[in-house]
């Protein structure tokens, strides 16, 4: 699989293995860990986890039950709006000692809450002088968010970690991003998991356009939008817990989406999030908790 060259010179898998809920909203257990050990067997090598997600231990067991080298690996983790400012450096630690590392390939932070930006960041640059972390990032920022972290950031942004889908392209940001050399991430890239309670005739991979593509190329419809995105030089962190589906969502090298195909996905834009909205998130974020 690419990998995607950040702008501080370290390379991230372009595929990654989204982590949220498997199971259930913050399960820490066997099955977990079960499933990220397939997906480690499959060929993926890039995991994406947060404090607040509650399964960091998880993940740290299936490293260590995998045997797999820790330079092979690219693991990143997050900052919880509840955590941030003062906390953000105590946060790191607790992630990881639950993933017992001695160091992350990428830290973001999860939600903006401007507030605390200038303090949270200058926090994770102290970790990051200390190679405590080999690349800083963000999650779900806006414009106005990384404009104000532009103001006195000493080490920039190498990815903002975005819901993007083919209802959700977010064409303004995603280009504000390229011009400034910062990677996009898409979460929920195949529009919204199973925890979202959205009907599966709902989501972009039901959609007539995308069905079409997947029956051209004998294909699933999850590999066409996947395909869109890394074709597009995006990062993409889909999530599976059916042994099907993780390894069909890394398999997509045996086909090419042409010009025009990806012009006819990108039209099916509706600007429609099903997670949550950076102008409105952090009033719910601060009600969730981070487990111990």
């Amino acid at each position: 699989m690419a990998s995607v060259t950040l702008n501080n010179g370290v390379e991230i898998p372009q595929l990654g293995f989204g982590t949220v809920s498997i199971d259930d909203w913050q399960a820490d257990n066997s099955y977990v860990t079960d499933t990220i050990l397939k997906a480690m067997a499959i060929g993926y090598r890039h995991f994406d986890t947060a404090s607040v997600y509650g399964n960091e231990r998880a993940l740290g067991r299936a490293m260590r039950e995998s045997g797999l080298p820790r330079q092979e690996l690219f693991i990143t983790s997050k900052v919880w709006d509840t955590e941030q400012g003062r906390g953000t450096a105590d946060a790191f630690a607790r992630s990881l000692e639950r993933l017992q590392l001695d160091y992350l390939d990428l830290y973001l932070v999860h939600w903006p809450v401007p507030a605390y930006t200038r303090e949270t960041w200058q926090a994770m640059e102290t970790l990051y002088g200390a190679k405590k972390v080999r690349a800083l990032g963000l999650s779900n920022f806006r414009k106005s968010d990384i404009e104000q972290i532009a103001t006195f950031a000493e080490v920039k942004p190498t990815c903002n970690q975005i819901e993007l889908h083919p209802y959700l392209t977010q064409r303004e940001m995603v280009e504000y991003c390229r011009f400034h050399r910062i990677a996009v991430c898409c979460w929920s890239p195949l529009g919204s998991g199973s925890w979202s309670g959205v009907e599966i005739g709902e989501k972009p991979v039901s959609d007539p356009v995308i069905l079409e593509l997947a029956e051209k190329y004998g294909v699933s419809p999850a590999q066409i939008i996947l395909k869109w995105d890394v074709q597009q030089g995006r990062i993409v962190i889909p999530k599976s817990e059916t042994l099907d589906h993780i390894r069909s969502n890394f398999l997509l090298d045996d086909f090419e989406l042409r010009v025009e195909e990806i012009g006819s996905i990108d039209s099916l834009n509706r600007d429609h999030r099903f997670g949550g909205d950076p102008d409105t998130a952090h009033e719910g974020n601060r009600k969730v908790n981070v487990p111990e």
